[in-house]
């Protein structure tokens, strides 16, 4: 087992796929599909909050892709996923600067909202890490020239179990 997602909905990518719901009135406001267990490899149904059949470091790679906002004790399922993170986490969320257009108003499903710089400030503090980096990724080509509430879309959260791992990331990126 390599990959685990963490909430995994209608698009698991994991090798392990764990969500919580499988009715539809969690996603899409209710006219989302259900989700079927017997279709998704891997699937666990439970809480991302507590996981005891997952051993710690049981996973090389953790991805959570928005979930956590989702999530009012939010830092409760940071803490879980980490736990069971052997080398590499990895966590998306809509930043709360990004408002769906043409509506403006935030989802009332987000109970959590997030910039960079509070995940910035709260991944050391609740993890226990300096190992980590946070990105921005914005939305269309023409994004740095859309004046604001249309960006940043998303954040993204690398943490990283070891120095060694940070450092490879960075090098790729150069």
């Amino acid at each position: 087992m390599s990959v685990l997602d963490a909430g995994c909905g209608l698009h698991p990518r994991g090798d392990v796929n764990v969500d919580l719901f499988l009715d539809s009135t969690h996603r899409r406001r209710g006219k989302g599909a259900s989700l079927t267990p017997s279709r998704i490899p891997n699937f666990v149904k439970a809480d991302i909050r507590d996981m005891p059949m997952f051993p710690d470091r049981f996973f090389p790679v953790v991805r959570c892709h928005h979930v956590v906002e989702h999530i009012p004790d939010w830092w409760t399922a940071l803490k879980e996923l980490w736990r069971i993170t052997d080398e590499h986490l990895i966590i998306e969320v809509p930043s709360r600067y990004w408002l769906p257009f043409p509506k403006l108003r935030r989802s009332p499903h987000h109970v959590s909202n997030f910039d960079n710089q509070t995940l910035r400030a709260a991944i050391p503090k609740v993890l226990g890490t300096r190992n980590f980096e946070v990105t921005c990724r914005y939305r269309g080509m023409f994004s740095k020239l859309i004046p604001f509430p249309l960006w940043p879309h998303v954040i993204r959260v690398d943490v990283y179990r070891s120095n060694k791992e940070a450092k490879l990331r960075t090098s790729e990126k150069e």
